[in-house]
């Protein structure tokens, strides 16, 4: 007999149809084969999808999986965002309006802390993601700039590795710079395939934003995300000057900006813990809004 689910896709850090970024989310995934997930992911054709499944740590509120259309990830910032929207609002993990939830929720990047609260009726959510280490990166930088159709002039600053998710972290001197990069996977073959590349410069779209970002995941199959929630925290730690240890204390919150270059504005706020000069906690917020709802046979 053919099985029924039903599935979600929501708008991931924005509070208006048709902007941010689109989130496959299936909330009821037990006994779905991994195979299957990945299938439905692909059928959906869209940058993640998450599947909410009983967790395998007793420690843990729920299980949360994140599949591109061609493989499993270890961290997804917009989906998550996408998914506990969904519960909330879907009767799995329901909020008052006065109210906040907390859960700890399993994923293959560790036991993280999911805040769900409502604002103006609507899911608000905010997701712990692991505090990230940098190491420089050794490029040539002439190569490397014409790997993207830009000159070198356009890059700027110090280059960054993020030693866990292997993103690679390259400022640039303005958003006309980011308007320029042109996507080559043969060239950046050449370069490296297997890392994701974000490309940010301070000048922004919003006067109270603090950087303006662009990713690139083709060898994850994205070519090109939206809103990037998993890059976008770490961004927090480099704009405070944070990749090595410098003096702070509490939370300071920032706010990045994506998806204006493609017609699809999304704003993620970022708060970064410190506490003795060290970051010792990290969290990315936004809310997300319903688009589609319906059921997938398999």
């Amino acid at each position: 007999m053919d099985r029924k689910i039903d599935i979600f896709q929501y708008n991931a850090f924005t509070d208006i149809p048709f902007a941010g970024n689109p989130a496959g989310v299936v909330t009821e995934a037990e006994g779905l084969p991994d195979d299957t997930m990945q299938a439905i992911a692909r059928q959906l054709n869209l940058a993640e999808t998450a599947f909410l499944v009983p967790p395998d740590d007793p420690g843990a509120d729920i299980r949360l999986r994140w599949f591109t259309p061609a493989m499993e990830v270890t961290l997804c910032g917009h989906a998550t965002i996408a998914a506990f929207a969904a519960a909330a609002e879907h009767g799995l993990f329901p909020v008052e309006e006065s109210g906040e939830r907390e859960l700890k929720v399993e994923t293959l990047s560790g036991l993280l802390r999911v805040r769900i609260s409502r604002q103006d009726g609507r899911p608000q959510i905010a997701m712990q993601i692991p505090v990230p280490t940098f190491a420089p990166l050794e490029l040539d930088g002439d190569a490397f700039a014409r790997a993207w159709g830009i000159g070198l002039d356009a890059l700027a600053g110090e280059w960054l590795s993020h030693t866990r998710l292997d993103y690679w972290y390259i400022p640039v001197r303005d958003r006309a710079a980011l308007r320029a990069l042109r996507l080559d996977r043969e060239k950046l073959s050449a370069v490296h395939d297997r890392a994701a590349f974000a490309f940010f410069t301070r000048d922004t779209v919003d006067p109270d934003s603090d950087w303006h970002l662009r990713f690139f995941a083709p060898f994850h199959g994205v070519d090109e995300d939206i809103v990037t929630g998993s890059a976008q925290g770490p961004m927090g730690v480099i704009h405070l000057g944070l990749a090595q240890p410098a003096a702070g204390e509490g939370w300071t919150e920032l706010k990045g900006e994506q998806g204006d270059l493609l017609g699809r504005p999304g704003r993620v706020a970022v708060r970064v813990y410190q506490k003795n000069g060290v970051v010792s906690d990290l969290e990315i917020a936004g809310g997300a809004v319903p688009m589609l709802e319906g059921v997938i046979r398999i």
